[in-house]
């Protein structure tokens, strides 16, 4: 099997604790035909020092200073300037076994894939030890995968996040990440899979995914973490577009769900009038009265029935409900 180009890009920024770390798991990788891409985004730690130093340890490492862009723009520079066949992300805080690529480049050879994905573990400490074991292994086209991303919440969040993936470079022609968009994965990772007529799985641990409190998800709600929304939304006509209809549907409940859970945030937490009125509207321009929807449970359809004729009410109710039950512990 002859060994090709990968590149492995590492966006950084403010990750000083934890960089090295990342970098060496990458430098200690099995497979040998690497291009690092280290970019650094406008950090005002030492992120930038330490991306330096590792160039000048190995050859392999490409290292971008730039102005603080975000991390969408971020990505559409390191797919732009990859000059591998395949590309595979890490998480600058995030760490890696030292033999994911090989793995995962072997199964997608084998199986004449586009995309070849691994299972991860997340967690707040820094001192998790893969094991090998025995793995299973799934192969799957485009739909099915469309349709993993509605699997389980594991499951939903591995098809999105771009990370523990080897994934062709020309999978990419024609996408972009949403410049401004804090869940850019979010938005792009339907188009992705759309693009890969064969993608495979192993349930096999070869990636950490590491929860600091700094961040994006683990930072307090504030009004830009609301950007998924969006995406969700532009699922359902991506879906109907393709005629997807089943797919459609699923994007729409998820849509709908996602707008309920962020009302009481917007309304208690952001306190912000604007955004409740947004989603009380685009609640009621997507929900359909009597869905018959079969994965939706009967007091879940309820629940939504109340929303929708009240979300004030609905938010009342839950809050009551919630005090009695403290208060019956």
């Amino acid at each position: 099997m002859t060994n090709e180009l990968i590149t492995v890009i590492i966006p950084c920024y403010n990750v000083e604790k934890y960089l090295s770390e990342c970098i060496d798991s990458i430098l200690n990788q099995t497979y040998p035909c690497l291009e690092i891409l280290l970019i650094n985004d406008g950090s005002t730690d030492s992120t930038g020092d330490i991306c330096d130093r590792y160039k000048q340890k190995d050859s392999r490492i490409r290292v971008i200073h730039q102005s603080n862009k975000g991390i969408a723009t971020t990505r559409n520079i390191g797919v732009k300037k990859a000059t591998g066949k395949y590309i595979f992300w890490i998480d600058s805080d995030d760490y890696v076994c030292s033999y994911i690529i090989e793995k995962l480049y072997k199964l997608l050879i084998d199986y004449s894939a586009d995309m070849s994905i691994c299972n991860y573990i997340e967690g707040s400490c820094r001192n998790y030890n893969f094991q090998k074991k025995d793995s299973i292994i799934e192969c799957f086209e485009t739909r099915q995968g469309l349709n993993y991303i509605y699997k389980n919440n594991h499951y939903s969040f591995i098809m999105a996040a771009s990370w523990a993936k080897l994934i062709k470079k020309s999978c990419y022609d024609s996408l972009r990440y949403p410049d401004g968009k804090i869940f850019e994965d979010i938005y792009i990772s339907h188009h992705l899979i759309h693009n890969c007529q064969r993608i495979v799985y192993t349930d096999e641990i070869m990636y950490y995914y590491y929860k600091w409190p700094e961040s994006i998800l683990g930072k307090k709600i504030y009004k830009a973490k609301l950007d998924y929304l969006g995406a969700f939304e532009e699922r359902i006509h991506f879906f109907e577009s393709l005629g997807y209809d089943e797919l459609k549907e699923k994007a729409r409940i998820q849509y709908l769900h996602a707008l309920i859970w962020e009302f009481s945030r917007a309304k208690d937490i952001l306190h912000d009038s604007e955004m409740v009125k947004t989603i009380v509207k685009q609640y009621r321009k997507y929900y359909t009265l009597g869905t018959m929807n079969q994965e939706i449970k009967n007091e879940t359809r309820g629940y939504m029935f109340t929303f929708y004729v009240s979300p004030y009410l609905r938010d009342f109710i839950d809050k009551v409900k919630c005090k009695l039950s403290r208060k019956g512990n």
